[in-house]
This record gives C-alpha cells, structure tokens and sequence, in this order.
C-alpha cells in the first residue's frame, strides 16, 4: 500500500483502528468476566430503531470512504472520495438528527468528537497530525460502537450453569477471554431477548445480522453475544456433561463450539470473517476440552466440522484456510486443522 500526504496516512490509519467495525458487525488481561452491562432499561422504541437506522447508512457511507480514500492510488483520487469524511460532522447532523432519547446521547457525543478528528485528519498537512488524528477518530467510532444498539448494553446476570433467561456465562467468558487476549463476557440471550436484539441490531448494521445468526461480536469489542441455540449445545457439554450421538447433534454442538470459538477473534480486531472462522475451526479442539469433551471426543468434532467447511458461505471460507496458507495457525505442523 502506499501512502499519498498526510490525508491518505490519516485515513489508513483510521481504517486500521476502525477495523471496519460497521461492515463487521455480522459488533487486557484474559480470563476475566466483565461488569454486567448498563443500566437495566426497555428495548429500544420505534424512534430509537429509526434513528439506528439512519446512524447504520451514515456509518456506512463514512466507512467505505475511508476505505476508498485509504487505498486510493495518488492524493488526487484519495481526494476525490473524501468527501463523507470532510462532511462528517454536517451529514451525521443532517442525516441522522438529534439522538431521540437520553441514552442514546452518549454514543452521538462519541460519533461528534469522532468527526471532529477525522476532519482534521483529512485536512492536515503534516502525516504526524493526520495520524494522530486518524487515531483518535477511529477510537471514538469503536467507543461509540460499543454503546450501541442499546439492547445489547443491558444489565445481565452472571449464572454459571444452564439458564433459560438472558445472562452471562463465566465459563464461556474465560474461554473467550483466553481467545481474545483480553476481557470479554459471553452473553447468552433467551429466546425472547434474542429476537428483540436482533431487531436492534438488524436496524443498526442494515440487515447484516438477521435471524440466521448464531453469534456477534464488535470489532475490538468486549460482548460476545450468542444465539439461545448455541448457548444449549455449549451448556449442554459444559455443565450437563453429556455428548450427544446421532451425528446431526454432533454437528450442532460442533457448530457452538466454533460459534464461541470465532467471536473472540473479531474481539481481538479481526476483521475478515473468512479469517476468523479457519482459526476458531483451528482452535474449536482446545476450547471443546475446556467445555469438558475428551481429547478423543474434540477431535472427532473438529473433523466433522472440517468435512462440511465447503459447505459454509463464501465470505466465511478461504482458499488460505488450509495447510501451509495464510490463515495456518501452526504452519510448521503438517496436521491442519
């Protein structure tokens, strides 16, 4: 890549800060288990889903003039697709309004002193001062990511077992923590609140999370969110101790284990879901033993997930997910996965 002025740097390294967090949203020290989220509060309204709405097609036309600008081929082009990013402040005004409610408020600051960076960024003419601004700006739009959508934030239990409500699990947030490197709590959600998050975040992220999803997670985020489906296959393992046996089943609980295996990479700033998928397929086995399987029975899952790796959608399959490509997490073993 090569970098045109101060602008093409600023912008490139907002992009890697952000890591595209908008187009990503399919949303320390490891180990831990984090406080249990904001204030209890309802559901976001139909104005709040609106606004998201709104704030989801700004973010997004922000982020691919990022991008656009940051592998533009001479300042002249770089130039040429900037501008949402010299508008930032005037078209998130314009075109997404007044936060509707209070607590969305806190995330609009975010997203104001954001801009105000990113501004700046675009217009300096020192690379040092179009970095550092760059910097700043592509942290507060990960700070105001991780406040929204407001569902997502709520206050959540901690039950070390299998639960029918909405909580967070602290055997999963280990694992996962250990996976991300640093402090993440793995949220699993009740059937009931699964489908009222994912109508928030189908609102935000424009219909890139939809009823399909298994699990989500922000880039450089500290919530791991899964499906109901995918916490009772873990719970199932984990704390039931019990394997299930007709080969169907055993394709679920392969599937959750991947699932809670993959999040932490997008915690850990993987943006490239074809890249976060081969290394949770690469590291299932070791997080299947903590849940509780034998050595036997983790590699027996992993394998049978290996077998139907061609059969998942494009974007999270890669022709470097194999032995000796890119995405080979131990490239000098002659095993993969």
């Amino acid at each position: 890549m090569r970098f045109f002025g101060g602008m093409a740097i600023g912008t490139v390294v907002v992009v890697v800060a952000m890591g595209c967090a908008t187009a990503a949203r399919d949303h320390g020290r490891a180990g831990g288990v984090l406080a249990a989220g904001q204030e209890r509060g309802a559901w976001a309204s139909a104005a709040e889903l609106a606004w998201l709405r709104r704030l989801g097609v700004w973010e997004t036309t922000l982020m691919r003039s990022l991008d656009r600008a940051a592998h533009a081929s001479s300042e002249a082009k770089a130039m040429h697709v900037a501008g949402p990013i010299r508008r930032c402040a005037d078209d998130l005004r314009h075109r997404v309004g007044r936060a509707p409610t209070a607590r969305l408020e806190r995330a609009l600051a975010r997203l104001e002193q954001a801009c105000r960076h990113l501004q700046d960024a675009v217009g300096s003419t020192s690379p040092g001062s179009a970095e550092r601004e760059g910097r700043r700006g592509g942290k507060l739009l990960l700070r105001a990511d991780g406040l929204l959508p407001p569902g997502e934030t709520r206050s959540l239990p901690v039950v070390a077992g299998v639960a029918v409500e909405s909580h967070i699990d602290p055997k999963f947030s280990r694992i996962a923590s250990e996976l991300a490197g640093r402090d993440v709590e793995v949220r699993c959600w009740s059937r009931v609140d699964w489908t009222r998050l994912l109508r928030e975040e189908n609102a935000y992220t424009l219909h890139h999370i939809d009823g399909d999803t298994l699990g989500f997670a922000g880039i450089q985020g500290t919530r791991d969110n899964l499906s109901p489906e995918v916490c009772d296959g873990l719970g199932q393992l984990a704390y039931d101790h019990r394997l299930p046996t007709a080969p169907s089943a055993k394709l679920l609980l392969a599937s959750a284990i991947v699932t809670l295996s993959h999040e932490p990479q997008h915690s850990k700033g993987i943006v490239v879901e074809a890249q976060a998928e081969c290394y949770a397929i690469q590291l299932m086995r070791e997080s299947a033993i903590k849940l509780g399987a034998t050595p036997h029975n983790a590699v027996a899952l992993q394998r049978m997930y290996w077998q139907h790796y061609d059969q998942e959608l494009p974007a999270y399959r890669s022709p470097e997910c194999r032995n000796g490509g890119a995405y080979d997490l131990h490239p000098t073993q002659t095993v993969f996965p």
